[in-house]
């Protein structure tokens, strides 16, 4: 039963020190979504699914988007709140 406590203890310590920005700050939390993301389209990191739709129009010689991810991106964005 003590380790029980103690682990209890350490992850309620664990999740209140890694969200002190959000909890007490109210800063934003960072944002994760690869179409909107821009030091993620920065360093060329794409969605799986705007990777392959790269591929097939590769194939086909063809160019899906100008580099807007969120084109190809839309139906597998997950949006907080919304639908995914």
């Amino acid at each position: 039963m003590k380790v029980f406590l103690a682990a209890v203890v350490f992850v309620g310590l664990a999740v209140l020190l890694l969200g002190v920005n959000i909890f007490f700050f109210h800063r934003p939390f960072p944002d994760g979504e690869i179409s909107t993301n821009p030091e993620m389209q920065k360093r060329g990191i794409k969605c799986a699914k705007q990777e392959e739709l790269e591929m097939l129009a590769q194939r086909k010689g063809k160019k899906v988007c100008s580099g807007n991810y969120s084109e190809a991106c839309a139906s597998c964005s997950f949006r907080p709140g919304g639908k995914s």
